[in-house]
């Protein structure tokens, strides 16, 4: 992520910051991977809550939730909390891939925290 959000409501999490995209499979104007070639995908997502918000994100295959992660601040003071997960996926060339909210609000940036991954393991 390149910004820290206290309102996000919408429903698919953009990442427009892209370290590494070999094959351009990612696409950072709307947030979503469209495999180049079939295989097995390992995905992984992390999310940081803003201070005392929480935000439970999804990792999608064609519209169907895969694996939840959630970061909740379990107390009333600014704790910043982390949502790692990750999902090991056999998808075919042209499946879609991307990281949706499923409730809450809150995620914090802070150089790359709030983060989206992925790649393939074998064809």
């Amino acid at each position: 992520m390149s910004s820290t959000s206290t309102s996000w409501n919408g429903g698919r999490l953009v990442f427009p910051s892209v370290i590494t995209n070999e094959g351009n499979g990612y696409n950072p104007s709307n947030g979503i991977f469209t495999a180049p070639i079939s295989g097995m995908y390992v995905f992984f997502v992390n999310v940081q809550s803003y201070s005392t918000q929480h935000i439970y994100v999804d990792i999608v295959l064609n519209g169907s939730t895969k694996v939840r992660t959630m970061a909740y601040s379990y107390n009333n003071n600014d704790s910043y909390e982390s949502g790692p997960n990750l999902a090991v996926l056999n998808i075919q060339k042209g499946d879609a891939v991307w990281i949706k909210r499923h409730s809450g609000s809150g995620y914090y940036h802070n150089g790359p925290i709030t983060t989206f991954s992925g790649f393939l393991i074998h064809m």
